[in-house]
């Protein structure tokens, strides 16, 4: 993760060793709270830095990093960002330096030795400083080394001592102005500067998932249904198949074909009269073996709370099948397939005919519909391939039924 204030590194280090030194055992005692000495960890220069005991640890130096300098941060390959908008990989420069301003010389070097060494000691210890590292303080209570705005942001320090030979750490003084102080010198890598933020990109792939489905799209044949009858003069009823299917409320419509069965199955109808395709609902007993569906018709289909009513026409039919997969984050997805569509009519059911004087006139009850509430026009009765005439009816029977009277040409 990058960041884009750089103290934040430098408050970390000096933490670092202002905890760790005070822990030492060879840390002296003296009037700070605990009982110990105090200690000045300062991130100023050292000639700027005056205490009995003090510790300088001071940023002289930034550099590019090369290595960051030279990869590719597009967010895809035939995507090219600006500058701004690509972090830039940062090497900070340390100039660690003990001061003290004791009155006895001897007093003043010996601790600056002191705090020399354990300096030393303590980012030899941290050579990698991330969400992971631990210190143990003086009460030997463990505490996060990471300064407390670099945490939960995968950032991750190499703190690296640098082999800087004697006869040039002279260069990092005023050489004939002051004397030679002793110091020693890091190098803090891995820091990403933060670049601006992209307001728009390509959209990442968070999660990826193979789902097998082995199974074939849903494939309707055709419809069917089975009528029976009786034929006069026989005692067996008979049965006849139609296909496509022409039938009547309250029975039993097939749809045929392959792979009609999935982890959940679902019956849908389209009418001109329906702005969409509507799924049927329970009271259609639905039931599939994949190679069959059969569905019982009713005169209503409940969407939502509200019915829709189901009138004698030609209607279309399609199956959704769902496949479900589970995904690699342990929840489950629904993969729907849909089929072709095929047609079927839903018919007027002949409940009873009664015959008249003479077979001359008669009565046809009927289901699935209301006679009296259609023209004369919108109604053909035929006995085999002769159409009958339809004559004025009595008061109308119960609503399920309604009765029309012929006349035999």
């Amino acid at each position: 993760m990058a960041l884009i204030d750089l103290s934040l590194v430098t408050k970390t280090l000096i933490g670092l060793l202002h905890t760790r030194i005070r822990a030492a055992a060879d840390w002296p005692t003296g009037s700070d709270a605990d009982g110990g000495a105090l200690l000045d960890a300062n991130p100023g220069p050292p000639e700027q830095v005056n205490a009995d005991r003090a510790l300088s640890l001071y940023l002289y130096h930034v550099r590019e990093d090369a290595h960051t300098k030279s990869q590719d941060w597009e967010v895809s390959g035939d995507v090219k960002l600006p500058l701004q908008f690509k972090p830039m990989g940062l090497t900070l420069y340390y100039v660690m330096c003990p001061r003290s301003n004791m009155d006895d010389v001897p007093a003043r070097t010996y601790a600056e030795q002191l705090i020399m060494g354990l300096a030393v000691k303590t980012l030899h210890d941290f050579p990698v400083i991330d969400d992971s590292t631990f210190m143990l303080d003086k009460n030997a209570v463990q505490q996060p080394v990471l300064d407390a705005k670099l945490r939960n942001r995968k950032n991750r320090l190499r703190v690296s001592m640098q082999p800087t030979p004697y006869n040039e750490a002279a260069q990092f003084w005023q050489a004939g102005t002051q004397p030679l102080r002793m110091a020693a010198y890091y190098e803090v890598s891995a820091i990403l500067l933060e670049p601006e933020v992209v307001k728009s990109r390509r959209t990442r792939v968070s999660m990826v998932g193979v789902h097998p489905i082995i199974r074939g799209q849903p494939l309707i044949e055709g419809t069917r249904n089975r009528l029976s009858f009786m034929v006069p003069g026989e005692l067996d009823a008979r049965t006849a198949e139609c296909s496509p299917a022409e039938v009547s409320l309250g029975e039993t419509l097939e749809v045929f074909g392959a792979d009609l069965k999935g982890d959940a199955t679902v019956l849908l109808l389209s009418h001109t009269d329906f702005a969409e395709p509507l799924p049927v609902d329970a009271a259609w007993q639905v039931r599939s073996d994949g190679s069959v569906l059969s569905a019982k018709i009713q005169d209503s289909i409940v969407t939502s709370g509200n019915p829709q009513a189901i009138l004698p026409g030609v209607y279309g039919v399609t199956v959704r099948t769902t496949a479900r997969r589970n995904l690699p984050n342990g929840t489950q997805r629904d993969f729907d397939s849909f089929s072709n569509e095929a047609a079927f009519a839903i018919t007027p059911k002949v409940v009873i005919t009664t015959a008249l004087a003479g077979d001359l006139s008669g009565t046809i009850t009927v289901d699935g519909f209301v006679p009296a509430t259609l023209a004369n026009g919108a109604i053909a009765l035929f006995a085999g391939a002769e159409k009958l005439q339809r004559l004025p009816v009595g008061p109308l029977g119960p609503a399920s039924s309604s009765s029309i009277r012929r006349h035999q040409k």
